[in-house]
């Protein structure tokens, strides 16, 4: 039987492993990273404990290409080598290790989606993902596929909505999968080009609420930056609020200022977009405390309004600095 080692730290690389374990494969390791700061590593799992109980070789690391990672990987002598759920760019060298090769995993419907930040832009597309193991090579997500298992995207998920499809989705393309790969089938078939697409990377502050926006696009952003992603933002004089939950509104007969809280009920707050009204809800401070709003008040900031304020508060130093 094939010798087998994981590396993730994910809960992808959890339920991966797990399917592993019950299809009685033969893990010879697991790869678990360890960063410094679990908080900042969406949906973390340290896959030590179950590792334990099953008697699987368990190696913590902080950097998948340290010399020490690709020594242990060759100590282990993969037939294959399964990366699920690792955001670090493995070196071409571990790549060369594994006798048959490497299985990575991406959630959407490859070939197209292919590269970073799956789950926002699958919420901010409103397109088909898909559980995809494939055959990793030199380029991005582009290599021959094992197994795809498709999941539905709807216009009220968000992104946990989508990380537990996914999860779903994988058991059930394990399932199918492992017992013809336990058997030694080896047959990935290679994706279409002409049918490639690429999302690009987002950062944390490309989940700022611009309320001049439509309310559709939007609620895409705050269902797409929700958890376990840090969530959509915004700022109320000097606080950044982020804003965890949202709905559109489609029956009140209101309009306001662009910004501006114009009803509240039950800790739900309707404002004003750049074409149509959306509710917002779950408002939290940085330290993570609740945000209450009013009715009237106006988030974001007037761009003049406080150029204006800045340069007279710089004019009222100077003159105090006698400068």
């Amino acid at each position: 039987m094939h010798k087998i080692v994981l590396a993730g730290s994910v809960t992808s690389s959890f339920v991966t492993l797990q399917k592993l374990v019950e299809h009685g494969m033969n893990l010879v390791g697991v790869l678990g990273y360890e960063p410094k700061d679990t908080k900042k590593v969406s949906g973390y799992v340290n896959m030590k404990s179950f590792c334990d109980c099953h008697s699987i070789p368990y190696f913590s690391f902080t950097k998948i290409s340290s010399l020490e990672s690709i020594e242990l990987l060759r100590k282990l002598k993969p037939d294959i080598f399964f990366v699920v759920g690792l955001s670090q760019l493995v070196p071409e060298e571990m790549l060369s290790i594994s006798r048959l090769g490497n299985i990575g995993f991406h959630p959407t419907f490859l070939p197209k989606g292919r590269g970073r930040a799956p789950i926002a832009w699958l919420i901010l597309e409103e397109t088909k993902g898909a559980a995809s193991f494939f055959l990793m090579g030199k380029g991005v997500d582009d290599g021959p596929i094992f197994i795809q298992q498709p999941f539905d995207v709807s216009i009220n998920d968000k992104a946990s909505d989508i990380e537990q499809k996914i999860l779903v989705s994988i058991n059930t393309a394990l399932d199918k999968w492992l017992p013809a790969l336990k058997k030694g089938i080896w047959n990935p078939i290679p994706q279409n080009e002409a049918l490639a697409s690429y999302y690009g990377k987002r950062a944390p502050e490309d989940s700022w609420l611009d309320w001049h926006l439509d309310a559709d696009k939007l609620n895409k952003l705050i269902k797409a930056s929700a958890p376990p992603h840090p969530g959509a933002f915004t700022f109320l004089n000097l606080k950044k609020l982020y804003v965890l939950r949202s709905r559109i509104e489609m029956d009140i007969n209101i309009k306001g200022v662009i910004g501006r809280i114009l009803k509240v009920e039950n800790e739900e707050f309707l404002i004003q977009t750049g074409n149509g009204l959306i509710w917002v809800s779950e408002i939290i401070n940085e330290d993570g405390t609740k945000e209450l709003l009013s009715v009237g008040q106006r988030l974001g900031y007037y761009v003049e309004l406080e150029l204006y304020n800045l340069k007279k508060e710089i004019s009222h130093l100077r003159k105090e600095l006698g400068s």
